[in-house]
């Protein structure tokens, strides 16, 4: 049965500690005007920072809808490269021509503008 008391006395003790240190607010007449201009002032600046990050997020979610649209959209445009075959791709490429001159061992020259 001692520890019991003794855990009160420590607990009878650290209220009194807090008594102490916390005074007792007083409930007047101003005591509830003064809390609601606390928390309107609180809400102002939570609302402006809400609507600055929803503004951020909506233009972050446009951005992406417009790349995705755009990444999808450029493979839908065909070109001769993708109707051509392999060999009637490569002769139509001057790149195969323009990297093969770079060879050290090639007999191509390199193209002259």
């Amino acid at each position: 049965m001692q520890p019991n008391h003794d855990r009160d006395g420590q607990l009878n003790e650290l209220f009194a500690a807090y008594r102490q240190e916390m005074p007792d607010f007083d409930g007047g007449p101003g005591f509830l005007p003064g809390m609601w201009s606390k928390i309107e002032r609180k809400r102002a600046q939570t609302s402006v920072w809400l609507a600055w990050t929803r503004a951020i997020l909506a233009g972050a979610c446009v951005a992406g809808v417009l790349l995705i649209g755009a990444s999808l959209w450029r493979p839908l445009e065909r070109s001769t490269y993708y109707d051509a075959s392999y060999v009637e791709a490569l002769d139509a490429s001057d790149d195969i021509v323009v990297m093969a001159s770079f060879h050290p061992a090639s007999p191509i020259e390199p193209p002259t503008e």
